[in-house]
């Protein structure tokens, strides 16, 4: 049978009968197409998975039955906050999948000057629904317990407030990669890089005078897309855990 990790906004019993409630039990009847016996996790982001048996259907709810509770690290030793530039269409979607993949533990979206998409495109309700029912696939598919804050986008000028740990911006004409940082950065970084057009020379001036490093990635120029989900693979390589 395919393993299957599901989200449950719930408390939790940790063994018991459970009713899955609605957007869940529709995803895992009418999507997966769990039969009766199926065995699945459950999360809720309490840093625990629930192992549980789909055992019947009522009223249209599938009808669990929790074996136990069983706590299960999948957070990173290294708190990554990432500054995702909004860029457009799938790219985007991408870039927030995979962020969530590679163990970030909060994502701010920011609109900057040389960006294709604008603030006032990002901002509403329902986009923000959007990305977070992505993050939540996201921890579905990578089997995570807890689940990353996904901030409301901002200007990147109104962002700097918003930086935790030691701030390293990505800029092709940084002097320093990131082997050539001595030690260890310590618990929590902010990671921040540019959009399709990449960063304007005064949004690096700001980011320096907002206590970020420039970084290097390499002697090539990568895409918006590619950079910052570059960078959050190999600051979970030297210092997370990868």
């Amino acid at each position: 049978m395919p393993r299957i990790h599901l989200y449950a906004d719930s408390n939790l019993p940790e063994s018991g009968s459970f009713l899955l409630p609605a957007g869940p039990s529709h995803h895992l009847l009418k999507v997966l197409r769990a039969r009766n016996g199926q065995p699945l996790t459950l999360f809720n982001g309490d840093g625990a998975a629930y192992r549980a048996i789909l055992v019947g259907v009522s009223s249209g709810a599938a009808l669990l039955e929790v074996v136990e509770r069983c706590p299960q690290v999948t957070r990173s030793p290294l708190a990554i906050q990432v500054f995702l530039p909004l860029i457009r269409g799938e790219r985007w979607d991408w870039s927030l999948q995979k962020a969530v993949e590679l163990g970030v533990q909060r994502i701010q979206p920011v609109a900057c000057r040389h960006g294709l998409v604008q603030l006032s495109e990002a901002r509403g309700e329902k986009r923000l629904a959007r990305w977070r029912d992505m993050v939540i696939a996201a921890c579905e598919q990578s089997g995570a317990t807890t689940i990353p804050e996904l901030a409301p986008p901002l200007a990147l000028e109104a962002a700097w407030n918003a930086v935790r740990g030691t701030p390293l911006v990505l800029d092709p004409e940084g002097g320093a990669r990131f082997v050539s940082i001595g030690g260890h950065p310590g618990p929590e970084i902010t990671l921040l890089s540019g959009p399709e057009g990449g960063l304007g020379p005064e949004e690096v001036a700001a980011a320096q005078a907002h206590g970020f490093r420039s970084l290097r990635m390499g002697p090539r120029i990568l895409r918006a897309e590619t950079a910052a989900i570059a960078a959050i693979a190999v600051a979970q390589a030297l210092w997370g855990d990868l």
